[in-house]
């Protein structure tokens, strides 16, 4: 029977990123690549310009960032947005990683999912079109099938079996206290329906808030590793972790702090397939946002 004294601390991480909308999520990932680790982007949040734009004067940075960008088609039918198949946006994500050879991944590659919230709003459409009610009115199963999909999904990317580093990005959803069922108020991860949001940071080590400190021209963008307001975090490693980060350099300075080091070395940017885009090429239409 094993016991602590003989228990090795993992070093992979697997992080969950809270924060609201624009508060510098997608941008703090930009440290990591210019640190020298490969960033594998599963990009279903749009928030990919604000990477390029950080890292526009480091090539060698933008040549380690690969991402896609799965995304189901909405038109216009009858003056109403709908959804149009096929649906694939949800599927896409296991398609993306066999492509990419994830199962090939080293501690010098950071697997990102930006965001939880589009990622199951994706895993949603996936349900409505297997229950036959794409653009109609979903019934309870679908939540449920949701729900159980996206949870299988961070469980796998998040398991001792997966060979990288983690970072799922997730807005903040806030629940009220409620008295009958004594309950406190918290901010939770941002998912469709409400069970993803209650469960899903049992699955991480690491868990921190992006957020804005102070207003106007004083205002500066942080990564908190402890406890704002109703919004919990945690970390691995309490003891050598700083209460707070910079955004633009934190996220790389809180993986050598939970880690004791950084990536093993600074290569060349690891061999991806051709239909899979580097950030160097991507344009920047948003360069003034984060998200």
């Amino acid at each position: 029977m094993p016991s602590l004294a003989t228990h090795s601390t993992s070093q992979l991480i697997r992080l969950l990123n809270l924060g609201d909308s624009k508060s510098g999520k997608s941008g703090s990932l930009a440290s990591l690549a210019a640190a020298g680790y490969n960033l594998w982007i599963l990009d279903y949040d749009n928030g990919i310009d604000i990477i390029a734009n950080v890292l526009r004067g480091d090539k060698a940075a933008l040549a380690r960032i690969t991402y896609e960008s799965p995304r189901d088609l909405i038109v216009s039918s009858g003056g109403k947005p709908q959804l149009k198949p096929p649906i694939h946006a949800y599927k896409d994500a296991g398609r993306i990683l066999t492509e990419w050879k994830a199962s090939e991944f080293t501690a010098q590659d950071v697997l990102v999912l930006d965001t939880l919230t589009t990622f199951s709003d994706a895993a949603f459409n996936e349900a409505l079109m297997l229950g036959g009610r794409l653009n109609q009115r979903p019934q309870l199963q679908d939540y449920g099938w949701c729900a159980d999909s996206v949870k299988l999904f961070i469980e796998m990317i998040t398991s001792p079996e997966f060979p990288a580093h983690v970072i799922v990005n997730s807005h903040v959803r806030y629940f009220a206290a409620d008295e009958e069922s004594q309950t406190q108020a918290k901010g939770l991860p941002n998912a469709k329906g409400q069970e993803i949001s209650r469960v899903v940071s049992r699955y991480f080590n690491t868990v921190v808030l992006t957020r804005t400190q102070g207003s106007g021209p004083a205002a500066k963008r942080i990564i908190s590793t402890q406890p704002q307001g109703v919004v919990e975090v945690a970390t691995s490693s309490p003891f050598t972790v700083k209460p707070s980060y910079p955004v633009e350099t934190g996220m790389a300075s809180l993986f050598a702090d939970i880690l004791g080091h950084g990536p093993a070395s600074a290569p060349p940017a690891k061999g991806t397939p051709p239909s899979a885009p580097s950030t160097q090429a991507h344009s920047n239409p948003n360069a003034n946002q984060e998200t």
